[in-house]
């Protein structure tokens, strides 16, 4: 189900951008690399993407990413990903594709073994695998493609589907939800399909009538009427119920809801140890311009002081939130750390406390900030509540000396 994956801050042992087999990997101004491409054709050594994809070769591919460049799934951000599955069909795909008029109210961009229709956050697409593999026995196959890719993580997010890491897209939760949204994706498209008996069969004036919702420039006219449009909509599913006993769009429903459950082989995938460490970071020694790879195994809440400037605070949930480091000034005197997390900051401002939102993102920086304050700011408004109740004893001193500090 997953295909592809785009990541913008990836840490490797890589020295230069290549091309891994379909993977695109280029260095990037922050001695990361941005990886993007398709992990189901880099599973096939390039060669192509048509096969299923199972939940338990995502996880192969994944360790074989951990064993080759060092990639970490645990740490590496997800900016963008596809989802899809391949479906075999009774007949030709482009038949189908043919009937495909609209998805809500888009009519895409059209080819002959190709349909996507693009969105500000996603793209979603239906094309003839089999006509653009040139390998058995896909080739002959009769299989379409359905794929969503996301290209704004709040879309998915939108829907359910919470995952910030490579290593989340192994949750079955994850799969299961992504399915729904397959399906709610097919469901908003309008399929007509008339045979040549059923068509033949309608009136003149419902011969018109076929003819304007085949037409996909009928529906564009229609588009800044939302409400004209919706009521076109329901007169046209009404208008195939009764005229057409084609069963295409249930088909691939059920062909979409089957091959899902085929490919979330948990079974399978649980049997595979991963072979990439829960933990990475890379070492920061001001002395240093070199990333070396420091792997730390952590069966306990506590951390060394000497890694805490390292790995941030053992207690903090997002201690290795995307496993950023910025890289040490050149100078060794001037190191300064977040106080919160205890980062170096290269290049601080004057009078800054923690890291700043070009080094580490606006999340992690909020969170810098927020996991020094919230504390000390919910302290203080519990406190204010208290107090302001009117009470015959003062209640002041019945206060922690580690929260009277706030008073």
């Amino acid at each position: 189900m997953i295909d592809g994956f785009k990541t913008f801050h990836a840490k490797t042992t890589l020295e230069k951008s290549t091309n891994l087999y379909g993977l695109r990997i280029t260095r990037n101004q922050h001695e990361g690399f941005c990886i993007d491409g398709s992990v189901h054709k880099f599973a096939n050594d390039g060669l192509h993407n048509a096969n299923d994809f199972f939940m338990s070769d995502y996880k192969t591919a994944l360790n074989t990413l951990s064993d080759n460049i060092g990639l970490n799934p645990d740490i590496t951000p997800v900016n963008g990903f596809e989802f899809g599955v391949n479906i075999k069909l009774p007949i030709n795909p482009n038949n189908a594709l043919q009937r495909l008029i609209l998805h809500k109210c888009n009519s895409g961009n059209s080819k002959r073994n190709y349909k996507e229709f693009k969105y500000k956050d996603y793209s979603f697409k239906f094309y003839n695998k089999s006509e653009l593999t040139k390998i058995e026995p896909y080739q002959s196959g009769n299989i379409l493609r359905i794929e969503v890719k996301v290209s704004k993580m709040r879309y998915i997010k939108n829907h359910g589907v919470n995952c910030k890491t490579l290593s989340d897209l192994l949750d079955v939760s994850v799969w299961e939800r992504l399915e729904k949204v397959l399906i709610e994706t097919v469901k908003d498209c309008l399929f007509i399909d008339f045979s040549e008996y059923e068509s033949k069969q309608l009136t003149d004036k419902e011969k018109i009538k076929y003819l304007e919702y085949k037409n996909p420039l009928y529906w564009e006219n229609l588009h800044d009427n939302r409400k004209k449009y919706s009521r076109e909509r329901e007169r046209c599913n009404e208008f195939i119920e009764r005229h057409s006993r084609s069963t295409l769009k249930t088909d691939i429903l059920n062909l979409i809801r089957s091959k899902c459950s085929e490919l979330r082989d948990v079974s399978k995938t649980n049997e595979i140890l991963q072979t990439w460490d829960k933990i990475t970071v890379f070492n920061t020694d001001p002395f240093t311009t070199n990333w070396d790879i420091i792997t730390i195994k952590m069966n306990s809440d506590f951390v060394p002081p000497e890694q805490i400037g390292q790995i941030g605070h053992p207690k903090r949930e997002n201690q290795l939130n995307y496993g950023i480091v910025p890289p040490a000034p050149a100078d060794p005197t001037n190191v300064k750390r977040c106080i919160s997390c205890g980062r170096i900051m290269p290049n601080p401002r004057k009078g800054q406390l923690y890291c700043s939102a070009n080094d580490v993102g606006y999340i992690e920086a909020h969170r810098c900030r927020n996991f020094n304050s919230n504390p000390r700011n919910n302290t203080k408004k519990s406190i204010r509540r208290v107090l302001s109740i009117p009470l015959m004893f003062d209640l002041s001193e019945t206060i922690a000396p580690d929260k009277r500090m706030y008073l």
